[in-house]
């Protein structure tokens, strides 16, 4: 059978399309898939090796280690800390709210108040000074920025401190630091001064044998006397030893002859320039209750029918054996003009 030339020249130039193609295909470029990203809070476990942090690069092999990197602050030393601590505790705003009185609660005018602030922090370590006048309530202000504490010394002519203690503290390292109140002032006391008067200085030491009898003393003559005198003196103790090693209750009686007396402390003693007017009563009974041997106590005592006013202070240190020594001593200053003027004891 013979084959019609035109299929032949199809079949032809079919197989010459076939051939061009597959030499096309073998031409282009192998495309590579693209890459997925897939986003997930839980990080993919690492088979074979523990995982690394995130945002610490891999070590390629044969490389030098990167360089290591601080993610978060060093701590700080001993010495930052307080230097800090201090900063916190100390740097306290300084403000002061006062009031000046004399004796008799009358306002002082025009006085001089001297203020030191004292800085201790981080930065500095130093005192800052300021003046300031009270005005015509004797009232006064200080504010002076941030700092550890307060004094102030007021001044005027005819009148002397009767405050017992013008420190204040503001910093937060103390118990029971200060604070201000516009609406309450502190009360400052100054003494204002009448005219000073002659005194008599007491100071008289003793050793006695114990007796369970009063024993009297003459504080002017500074001797002890059968009867009279200005005080009157009742010891009372146990038989045996008296010590810190055999504590036994003991006690002193103390009467003023014709008088009376109030304890006080050694503040006032020494800020005090006027005896009391009242409040005095005639006996103090003074001991240690199983504890010291020792009494040692201040008074303001009026004598004598109010011919004597004195400042006392009294150390009295029990025998302790039986056959021992009592030991009494006084100090003190007495004015025996029926005055109780005690101004000659004003500091000069």
């Amino acid at each position: 059978m013979k084959v019609r030339p035109s299929i032949i020249w199809f079949v032809g130039i079919v197989a010459g399309l076939i051939a061009l193609l597959l030499w096309h295909e073998k031409k282009k470029p192998v495309e590579t898939p693209p890459t997925v990203s897939i986003e997930t809070n839980t990080p993919l476990p690492m088979v074979g090796r523990p995982s690394k942090p995130a945002g610490v690069p891999v070590q390629a092999a044969g490389s030098s280690p990167p360089a290591a990197t601080n993610l978060t602050a060093p701590p700080q030393d001993k010495g930052e800390q307080i230097k800090n601590g201090l900063a916190m505790l100390n740097d306290v705003p300084i403000a002061f709210y006062g009031r000046l009185e004399d004796q008799f609660g009358n306002a002082v005018v025009g006085a001089q108040i001297a203020g030191s602030v004292r800085i201790y922090n981080n930065v500095q370590s130093t005192v800052e000074h300021l003046t300031t006048v009270s005005d015509e309530n004797g009232m006064f202000q200080i504010k002076s920025g941030k700092g550890e504490g307060l004094g102030i010394m007021p001044k005027k002519d005819g009148y002397v401190l009767a405050t017992t203690s013008t420190e204040f503290k503001y910093s937060y390292m103390y118990n029971g630091q200060f604070t201000p109140d516009p609406k309450n002032p502190t009360v400052v006391k100054m003494w204002k001064l009448q005219g000073a008067e002659p005194l008599v200085s007491l100071a008289k030491k003793y050793k006695l044998n114990y007796t369970g009898r009063p024993i009297y003393f003459d504080m002017i003559s500074g001797r002890t006397v059968s009867n009279g005198g200005d005080l009157k003196v009742t010891v009372n103790r146990p038989d045996g030893i008296i010590s810190q090693q055999h504590p036994q209750n003991w006690s002193v009686k103390i009467e003023v002859v014709n008088g009376g007396l109030v304890e006080t402390s050694f503040e006032e003693f020494r800020t005090t320039y006027s005896a009391p007017e009242s409040g005095y009563q005639l006996t103090d009974i003074l001991g240690n209750n199983n504890g010291p041997d020792l009494v040692d106590s201040i008074f303001f005592v009026q004598s004598r029918n109010g011919q004597v006013y004195s400042k006392v202070h009294l150390l009295f240190g029990i025998n302790n054996t039986p056959d021992g020594f009592m030991d009494i001593s006084f100090s003190g200053v007495a004015n025996t003009n029926s005055s109780r003027n005690w101004e000659a004891t004003v500091p000069q």
